[in-house]
Order: structure tokens, then C-alpha cells, then sequence
């Protein structure tokens, strides 16, 4: 399945881009500590100082913002902390939900329904809106306090959490249901039947099937993550919460402290509405790409895994098959030592 999976030109295509970007970014990391090289204040011909920021003419190849800084490495160094960061967001959404999934299909059956309306619930609440609540309020304080009472990582954490959490019930949910079709194949009935165990049924059946739909449930939630990102890096709340420098004019402006896409597009939103619009355009870009990776990589996987659902369809049938054939010690003794 591995083989054929890279062989899928959609799949191939999104995987390159996104692994291509976090191995360049780690690896700009590693050579030069994230250094992002600054353009000295310039002047027109009568001596009069051109304030930042400045075009990729100037500055090439995509300028500077309004600190100086070259657009080029921010984007370079905040594409890691992006990517990582939806990366264990979705984790932590996918992860717990797989054993909450179990939970309720196998032991909680009788709460299915309570807890699938809460789940429901949840979902159709504004989730940004919810977010944006507790992170603001958040970062903001330690603003106006002039001191936070959280450190980077504590912010970070809270960021990632807040974004996670909230999800665990209905993917647990959504899983439990996949748990519960796979459940009613007829393999799986006839395991049942010879005698086998949760654990068995788990481990040597469900998990066949269950684990293809995994990665497309992954990848979906990826791709939800960066959208939900960027609503909030829009909103002003960025990952290590919000701090504020001075540009080359002495302005304070909001500052991302990990230049991650979400929150340089949040930084540099307003620049949509001044002669410097194609830099608000940069990290949409750029956040549009990676979504779009993602979603070569969805199609890919289930093209691929389609092929290999029917494959595995017709292996289990000829198992039964098989085992309609045998005596009934003879069935007992295969299912004993499967």
C-alpha cells in the first residue's frame, strides 16, 4: 500500500510540498538560528527617508514589511512553526478521539445517543468566535498589565489546546460510528460467532479498515486546523500570544513571536487597504498552498486506499469461504491460534 500510495501522482505532489517546506525551514533553522536580515533605512535622490515597507524592487524577491525585515525568511522560518503547530493540533484532536471512539461503541453504547448530541451541539457553536474569546483575553492581558503571567510555552499550549479540545467529541463520535459499520461486515459477524474476543475483533479486523479512514479523518482535520488558524491570526491572536515592537519610524506595531503564516497574515492584514496590498496577499498565498497540498494528499489517499478496501474486501471473503469448508474443530483450532 506504501509503494502504490507514493506512486499516486495527487498524493506525491502534496507530500513533497508540505515535507519540502518543513525540511527547508528546520533546516534554515539549523544553518543560520532563524536570522532574518533587515534592510537599512533608505532614502530618495533629495535625502529623504523612504519608510518601510519596501517592494521586491527594492528588496527583492518579496520586499520587506514595515520593519525591514525580508518577507522571503519570515515566511521560510514561520513555515515550520505552521505546519508543526497543525500538526499537533491535529493530533491531539485525532489521538484521544480513537480511544473515546472504542469507549463508545463497545462500553458506552447506551450514552451514544446523549453524547452525540452534545457533539452535534458543539459543532454548530462558532468554534473562531469561541476561540477567540479565551485566546484574546489571554493575550491581551499580559498587555495591559505590561507583564504576562504566562511564558511563551505556556501560551503555545494554551493556543494548541484550545483549538484541540473542542473537536475531541464529535471526531470520538464520527469514529465510533465508523467503528459501528465496520462492526456489521459479515467477517466480522462470523468471527463473533467462532468465539472471539474485543481485543481480537480490535486488533485483527477493525483495525484494517479503520486505520485508512484514520489518515483521511487526519488530513481533514490538518487542513480545518490551518483554517481555523488563519481566522484567528486575521482576528489578531497569534501562537505565543501577541507582542509589540517598534518599526523603523519608532511605531509600535503587533508582532507574531513565531512568524508562523497565521499570524503574519493577521499582522499584515491591514496593508490590504494601503499601496502595499501584495503583502497581506503573501501569507494568504502561501496558507492557500498548503491547504491545497493537503488536499492533493486527501485525494490521493482516497483514490489509493479505495483500490485497496476493495482488495481487502475480497481477501476477507475468501477467508469465509474458506472457512464455510472446514469442520467444526477445524474452525475452532484456526480461530484459536488467528
Amino acid at each position: 500500500m506504501i509503494k502504490r500510495t507514493f506512486q499516486n501522482k495527487l498524493f506525491l505532489l502534496g507530500f513533497i510540498t508540505i515535507s519540502g517546506l518543513l525540511l527547508a525551514s528546520i533546516l534554515y533553522f539549523i544553518a543560520f538560528h532563524d536570522r532574518i536580515p533587515t534592510a537599512s533605512l533608505l532614502f530618495d535622490n533629495n535625502g529623504r527617508p523612504i519608510p518601510a515597507p519596501y517592494s521586491g524592487i527594492l528588496y527583492p524577491p518579496l520586499g520587506t514589511d514595515n520593519f525591514g525585515r525580508n518577507i522571503a525568511i519570515v515566511m521560510f522560518i514561520g513555515a515550520k512553526y505552521t505546519i508543526f503547530a497543525a500538526i499537533v493540533i491535529t493530533l491531539i484532536r485525532v489521538v484521544p478521539s480513537i480511544l473515546f471512539g472504542f469507549l463508545i461503541h463497545f462500553y458506552l453504547g447506551r450514552f451514544k445517543k446523549p453524547i452525540k448530541y452534545i457533539a452535534d451541539s458543539i459543532n454548530y457553536f462558532p468554534v473562531t468566535l469561541f476561540a477567540f474569546l479565551i485566546l484574546n483575553w489571554i493575550s491581551f492581558e499580559g498587555i495591559l498589565m505590561q507583564e504576562s503571567t504566562y511564558s511563551l510555552w505556556e501560551l503555545i499550549g494554551i493556543y494548541i489546546l484550545v483549538l484541540s479540545v473542542f473537536f475531541i467529541p464529535f471526531n470520538s463520535v464520527l469514529i465510533a460510528n465508523e467503528v459501528k459499520l465496520i462492526s456489521k461486515m459479515e467477517f466480522i459477524e462470523c468471527s463473533l460467532t467462532l468465539g472471539a474476543n474485543t481485543w481480537h475483533i480490535i486488533t485483527r479486523h477493525i483495525k484494517t479498515f479503520l486505520v485508512p479512514k484514520l489518515y483521511l479523518i487526519f488530513i481533514k482535520e490538518f487542513m480545518q486546523s490551518l483554517i481555523l488558524m488563519a481566522h484567528l491570526g486575521v482576528l489578531n491572536v497569534f501562537i505565543g500570544g501577541i507582542t509589540f515592537r517598534e518599526d523603523l519610524f519608532g511605531s509600535s506595531r503587533p508582532v507574531s513571536p513565531s512568524s508562523e503564516w497565521a499570524g503574519t497574515l493577521g499582522m499584515w492584514w491591514s496593508f490590504l487597504w494601503t499601496s502595499y496590498p501584495w503583502i497581506s496577499l503573501i501569507p494568504i498565498i502561501l496558507l492557500t498552498i498548503l491547504i491545497l497540498a493537503a488536499k492533493c494528499i486527501l485525494e490521493g489517499l482516497q483514490q489509493v486506499l479505495f483500490i485497496e478496501e476493495r482488495v481487502t474486501i475480497v481477501e476477507d471473503e475468501n477467508k469465509n469461504i474458506t472457512y464455510e469448508n472446514l469442520s467444526r474443530f477445524e474452525l475452532i483450532k484456526n480461530n484459536h491460534h488467528s
